[in-house]
């Protein structure tokens, strides 16, 4: 990964993947493992394709603002304002920086990215976007750098791409998974956008990497992974053991192999901390199960982690892990 540039993959978006591999894993009688792992990196891959659609989809926002500008200057009865128009958004430079980008129009060629089915609908969001108060401030403010050309772009997405349903649909189209993946794209995108150096850097890379160290990442996704389904039996043992005389068949399925997850990490990553990995399942249970499983899972783990320290299966290594 380039120095200071953001990556897509976290190790919350890789647990995700996992999680829902898992999942199809148990759900699926004579799962294959091998091609549910290939299946979640071809999904992390796709991650990428996700992000430069976002990138164009702001470029695609100049494209619409550019076309709408022109015809305005072409009504049989333009006003001054037509004939002679404000273009500080359209010469915004972050659109510069971005359409004079080698390796990014290389990307966008080999992807095939293309928004023209839905130029009308961003056409749209532009005109939305015209109306905004804090646009208008920014075609008449005086002062003109790459900041407060970054800082309207930025509010364009979060306000606008990024919540438009619009949008969200035609992605989907693309991807039924996209919509799980869109929170982490949009925020990459932001970072992106934020990141862009102001010195010519048409030559240089200005984009996201999709990993932060591909190796380690996909290590522990693997790991993860083959680990949570080895010791799935156990740890299903382990947890009724202490679920307040609750059956395993009664504890719901995504609460199980979230359990299952949180325990292969207490016990198989001695790098990770113990707070980390408690606090990363309750969120995904917070997210991905019932309003009850973050007490439960909280509950349940914080009494397996007890029990797994006295009996030395939880020895985390390096500093500020020791316990």
């Amino acid at each position: 990964m380039s120095k200071g540039v953001p990556s897509l993959v976290n190790r919350r978006y890789i647990r995700i993947k996992v999680f829902q591999a898992l999942y199809a894993y148990h759900r699926t009688e004579d799962a294959d493992k091998q091609k549910l792992q290939r299946g979640f990196f071809e999904s992390i891959t796709r991650l990428y394709d996700l992000y430069l659609y976002l990138v164009k989809l702001v470029m695609q926002v100049e494209v619409a603002a550019r076309e709408i500008m022109e015809q305005n200057r072409k009504k049989n009865l333009p006003s001054r304002e037509d004939l002679d128009p404000n273009t500080r958004f359209v010469e915004n430079q972050v659109f510069k920086i971005l359409k004079e980008n080698v390796q990014l129009q290389q990307l966008m060629e080999r992807a095939k990215i293309d928004w023209s089915d839905e130029h009308d609908d961003i056409r749209r969001i532009f005109k939305s976007f015209r109306e905004d108060e804090a646009f208008q401030l920014y075609m008449i403010r005086e002062e003109n750098n790459l900041q407060i050309d970054k800082d309207i772009i930025v509010k364009l997405i979060k306000e606008y791409l990024g919540i438009s349903e619009v949008i969200h649909s035609a992605l989907e189209e693309k991807d039924i998974y996209w919509q799980d993946d869109l929170p982490i794209a949009v925020l990459t995108l932001i970072k992106t956008i934020q990141g862009l150096p102001s010195a010519d850097s048409s030559q240089t890379s200005v984009l996201a990497d999709l990993y932060k160290n591909k190796e380690d990442d996909q290590s522990f996704a693997k790991e993860l992974f083959n680990k949570s389904i080895s010791f799935a039996d156990e740890y299903s043992t382990m947890v009724s053991s202490k679920a307040d005389n609750w059956e395993t068949e009664r504890i719901a399925l995504l609460d199980m192999i979230l359990m299952q997850m949180a325990l292969t990490e207490l016990e198989h990553f001695s790098s990770i901390p113990v707070k980390v990995t408690l606090n990363e399942y309750i969120e995904l249970a917070k997210v991905y199960s019932t309003p009850k499983s973050k007490v439960f899972i909280n509950g349940v783990l914080d009494k397996l982690v007890l029990e797994m320290k006295e009996n030395g299966r939880i020895n985390k290594r390096g500093r500020g892990l020791m316990e």
